[in-house]
């Protein structure tokens, strides 16, 4: 079964690639360019607009995006997300899940005629995926809807609906924004990917020892940690917006005084990751004074 397909760009107006060609690209993105893609927690219209870029800039491929929404983002009182399996066993319940997904695609000659690859080294890092392929890997997605946008679109719209029972919630409201103030000089994609990487480096020095040591000792101090570096909200909140996050174990005062040395070197970490990640969007976009 397939999620609901709605229209917005029409992907056959897309230029058709051979297939060795869009291989070789992606496995230049996925290992060239010291993009983290092993902690998919979040910041997947980060990694799609640097990817989009790289293929716009450096490789000269035509391609759209693919938008996917879970029913808990389309839905009052729906809490089906997407699904992908946590292989860091960060997340509480052993997948990952997000409220929507996003990855660029391209149109490729196969034998059995034109078919669209998605570019997601988080997904697959080995290949680009077929469509099927790509949305059979994520779980629930046949209760979603999805849709082909131009690639400068960078993220979409929400608006706060009531049910009710006066529970208010975001949903997405149908509308998309491209790549531009106040997301671009704000570096909101240098963010982005700043988080991976910064994850990536504590996870492997500060989390993963917990996991491998089982000790129930270690029981709280692993479940903090999770809900700081598992929870692409909190890091967002945290690092980028430097505000505390939505749960008693999140807020930058309990962080800071119980786990103070990891929140300062993930600090330095993630500034550094910023000022890298810059450069290199710097260097794509042509950025002059």
């Amino acid at each position: 079964m397939q999620p609901q397909y709605i229209p917005y760009a029409d992907i056959q107006l897309l230029k058709v690639y051979e297939l060795p060609l869009i291989e070789k690209v992606f496995k230049s993105i996925s290992q060239d360019w010291s993009i983290e893609f092993n902690f998919p927690h979040g910041g997947c219209q980060q990694r799609a607009q640097l990817i989009s870029l790289l293929l716009q800039k450096k490789y000269q491929i035509e391609h759209y995006k693919i938008w996917l929404f879970a029913p808990a983002a389309l839905y009052l009182k729906e809490s089906r997300m997407l699904q992908l399996v946590d292989k860091n066993y960060l997340s509480p319940n052993g997948n990952i899940e997000w409220s929507f997904h996003v990855a660029p695609v391209v149109n490729i000659h196969t034998d059995n005629g034109i078919e669209t690859y998605i570019i997601d080294p988080s997904v697959d890092r080995d290949k680009p995926l077929k469509l099927m392929d790509w949305l059979v890997a994520l779980g629930n997605s046949h209760t979603g809807q999805y849709s082909f946008l131009l690639p400068e679109k960078y993220f979409f719209n929400s608006s706060y609906h009531t049910d009710e029972e006066d529970m208010m919630t975001m949903l997405f409201d149908g509308s998309f924004y491209d790549y531009i103030n106040p997301a671009k000089d704000n570096l909101a994609v240098e963010k982005g990917l700043a988080i991976n990487d910064m994850v990536k480096i504590i996870y492997d020095k500060h989390i993963a020892p917990i996991i491998q040591r089982n000790n129930e000792v270690d029981s709280l101090m692993l479940e903090d940690l999770k809900a700081v570096f598992g929870n692409a909200t909190a890091l967002d909140m945290l690092f980028s917006q430097n505000i505390s996050g939505y749960t008693e174990n999140t807020t930058l005062r309990y962080v800071i005084t119980n786990y103070g040395d990891i929140i300062n070197e993930a600090r330095e970490i993630f500034n550094k990751r910023v000022f890298y990640w810059t450069g290199v969007v710097n260097s794509l976009l042509k950025y002059k004074e």
